[in-house]
């Protein structure tokens, strides 16, 4: 008697089972799929088309540039931000870091001369990367209480340095980059895409960048697979100063001084524009895309929100409530993926 078969329930020659049908495969897809990936760019989207209506100068080339040059310096620093917060670190020094850099590269315009500002800067800058991943590695210091300590040392250090007063005297040749245009975009927008592309690439293809993914993911198992986890989250944490150092060297040309207290505000606005980008912060996940994306939105969201009127204060609790909801659902996916882990 012949018996049909069923060609679902089929097996291959060699023993394999047929492929299974697209439908399930592509809602498992689609179930893996972080909804940061597609919520933030429909978010900024959203803001744009909000702010177009509510403002009338939102949609204009100056105020597009405002944002632009806004975004630049936070774009640097969310850079270096991602290398710590990927190795399941963070950084809160770098705002001080900002302003230590601008008082020190100040002072070495003033006194030296153009390459003693920006060597000043760039080497107070790696020096607390250096001593952020020494305590927190050799001393065993949380990255919170060790970035939050270094912020306070760095912070007072800039207004001792200064006297707590701006330092001028910067030459005009260094001023004028803030403003300066190449193939009509300004140039510090154009260094943030270059660093972003760049890191891009060292998170993507280079040793560091693989080794910063496995000490993030599990450290444990990185040590035992030969990887130097306590160097590599040393290289994290000076990547993230030199990259602050950079936003720095942006803020300073614009505001045409040295600042002790330039840059208050990036700790947050770094760590909100990582994790609202896709980055856990308990580290192993997340690429510079999603911080590209995360970076566009703080910095629209913050700009909207002035030509609105709405006061800084308010700003800084609607940051903080997107922080608190991208972390929640961070943690729910975690929770998710670790049951799925067992299940198998």
């Amino acid at each position: 008697m012949h018996v049909m078969s069923n060609p679902a329930a089929e097996t291959t020659v060699r023993g394999e089972p047929a492929a299974s049908a697209p439908g399930p495969r592509v809602l498992r897809r689609l179930s893996r799929i972080d909804l940061r990936q597609v919520g933030l760019p429909v978010a900024v989207v959203v803001m744009i088309v909000v702010f177009a209506v509510r403002s009338d100068v939102f949609l204009t080339p100056t105020n597009f540039q405002n944002v632009g040059l806004d975004a630049a310096a936070l774009a640097c620093v969310a850079c270096g931000q991602t290398f710590v917060i990927l190795t399941a670190g963070l950084d809160l020094s770098v705002g001080s870091n900002v302003a230590l850099v601008s008082v020190v590269c100040a002072m070495g315009f003033r006194d030296h001369g153009w390459w003693a500002g920006i060597g000043f800067g760039l080497v107070a800058g790696l020096a607390i990367g250096l001593l952020n991943g020494l305590v927190v590695t050799r001393l065993r210091v949380a990255p919170f209480i060790a970035t939050l300590a270094m912020m306070s040392v760095a912070s007072g250090l800039a207004l001792n340095l200064s006297g707590g007063t701006p330092l001028t005297g910067l030459p005009m040749s260094f001023t004028a980059l803030a403003y300066k245009r190449l193939a009509g975009f300004p140039l510090p927008v154009i260094i943030a895409i270059a660093l972003m592309v760049l890191a891009y690439l060292v998170l993507r293809i280079s040793r560091l960048g693989r080794y910063i993914y496995a000490t993030g993911g599990n450290s444990e198992a990185a040590r035992l697979s030969g990887i130097n986890v306590r160097g590599t989250e040393v290289a994290a944490y000076m990547v993230c100063a030199l990259l602050a150092a950079v936003g720095g060297f942006i803020l300073t040309a614009r505001v045409s001084s040295g600042q002790p207290t330039l840059g208050s505000d990036l700790a947050l606005q770094s760590v909100a524009a990582v994790v609202l980008g896709g980055v856990s912060l308990f580290g192993g996940r997340g690429g510079m895309l999603g911080v590209a994306v995360g970076v566009i939105f703080v910095s629209i969201l913050s700009n909207g929100l002035n030509l609105l009127g709405v006061s800084s204060y308010t700003q800084l609790m609607v940051i903080g409530v997107a922080m608190v909801a991208a972390i929640a659902w961070d943690r729910y996916l975690a929770r998710k993926w670790q049951t799925r882990g067992e299940a198998a």
